[in-house]
């Protein structure tokens, strides 16, 4: 019994917290295991059930020194994580999830492990404070005017005009963000934001009004005006890994796709990583992913917003243009371990978000992702969000599927994600109407 105690602790104790966005669960867990067999998962189940992840957990990880625990929201999580340590002390605390860093950074900094400040990551999740903070440091951005109360619209716009880009300060996914062109439009998309659903627990009732910036993309181009830079911080020191190009936008501030490895030139490139390095400053990050959007405007890069993590999609298309593993590095870094090399890109990673069209629909048919993978050989990931029968609002969720594409060149990979999405056959109809049938895709 003292030797295979004396095996399982010569590992580092890796406490994993998932529950809700970032890596699917299963993912995450499958990359905590591979830097580290000695895992304990906090799962959030504010949102989901943690029975199927368990059951994977005691397939996979049981017998390694590890736990699998459940908290009921962020606060739960961190006192679960705390008594944690205290019977079995943990050498890292991950997460891949927008909405579960404040309890990642809450108990790395209780711990004093690796990690940000949790200063840090509220100015992060804060649209409003991040513009306040780049102001400070001199970081180029859009003209912005925070809103806190309904009576502060007029003023608002009267400051930045119309048109202008309106947002949440604390969201994920473009959610809420809408250009608007008079006042009328503004005071809506105050009151539908104010109104909506956040899967964020924690609160922030401030909100933002911005100059618009031309970041849809042109007729005739296949991409959009702006990027994202995708980095990770180790002990403060930045390693820019890759800049990641973004599909025209054609649904409004729906994204609909990312590109990698830019088509930019060595010399944009190294303008856009200087530009991602004083926003991260600015905002105090010092540890683990960052994922840095940015605008290309005529007047130079301006930032639109530091995530501090990694964007969705991106480390499985690092694993597919690279064959870097993104998410394990992560999971390294908060162990306090010193990452890999930096991507090497051997071929193109296309990534495509089949946005849902204005209006209610209900999902009529499609193809399934069996079908897809039979036939496309290129395809690395596929998800539809909806089985037929299902009904799709924008006002929900954005997207009915996505899926990345792994070719030689951009211009292939292009072509094999035309290909998909007619393949993947997705037809709709309007809801309350029988008959009306539209078929999505290009």
């Amino acid at each position: 019994m003292a030797n295979a105690s004396a095996g399982r602790t010569a590992h580092p104790h890796l406490l994993l917290i998932v529950g809700i966005g970032g890596l699917p669960a299963t993912d995450a867990l499958r990359t905590a295991l591979r830097v580290t067999p000695r895992v304990s998962v906090l799962y959030v189940t504010a949102w989901s059930d943690p029975a199927p992840l368990r059951e994977q957990w005691e397939r996979e990880a049981a017998g390694h020194g590890g736990v699998f625990l459940a908290a009921t929201d962020l606060d739960d999580a961190v006192t679960a994580g705390l008594a944690l340590h205290e019977k079995n002390p943990v050498a890292g605390v991950v997460t891949y999830s927008e909405v579960l860093l404040q309890p990642q950074a809450r108990l790395a900094e209780a711990l004093g492990l690796p990690g940000n400040s949790v200063a840090a990551v509220s100015v992060a999740q804060s649209k409003a404070a991040q513009r306040e903070a780049f102001a400070r440091h001199g970081v180029p951005a859009p003209r912005f005017a925070i809103v806190r109360d309904r009576r502060e619209l007029a003023a608002a716009a009267g400051t930045i005009g119309l048109p202008a880009v309106f947002k949440p300060s604390l969201g994920a996914g473009s959610k809420n963000v809408r250009r608007v062109h008079t006042q009328e439009d503004l005071v809506e998309a105050y009151e539908q934001s104010h109104s909506s659903r956040s899967a964020f627990l924690q609160l922030d009732e401030a909100y933002l009004l911005e100059e618009p910036m031309p970041v849809e993309g042109h007729d005739g181009s296949r991409y959009a005006d702006y990027v994202s830079v995708e980095t990770l911080l180790f002990e403060s020191e930045a390693d820019h890994l890759a800049v990641t190009d973004r599909l025209r936008l054609r649904h409004g501030y729906v994204e609909e796709g990312l590109v990698l490895p830019s088509r930019l030139s060595p010399e944009t490139v190294e303008e856009l990583t200087h530009c991602a390095e004083q926003a991260i400053r600015a905002v105090g990050l010092t540890h683990g992913a960052v994922h840095t959007e940015i605008a290309l405007t005529p007047e130079g890069p301006k930032v639109i917003e530091v995530n501090a993590r990694a964007g969705g999609p991106i480390p499985k298309m690092l694993l597919a243009a690279a064959e870097y593993d993104f998410a394990a590095d992560i999971a390294r870094v908060a162990l306090g371990v010193r990452p890999s090399a930096a991507p090497a890109f051997t071929g193109v990673a296309w990534f495509r978000f089949v946005p849902v069209p204005d209006g209610d629909w209900r999902v009529v048919s499609q193809r399934t992702a069996g079908e897809a993978r039979q036939v496309f050989p290129e395809l690395r990931q596929v998800s539809l969000r909806f089985a037929p029968g299902r009904e799709a609002s924008r006002n929900n969720t954005q997207h009915l599927a996505s899926f990345t594409v792994a070719a030689e060149t951009a211009d292939d990979a292009a072509g094999v994600a035309a290909d998909v999405e007619r393949f993947l056959a997705i037809t709709l109809e309007p809801l309350g109407v029988r008959g009306g049938a539209e078929a999505v895709g290009r």
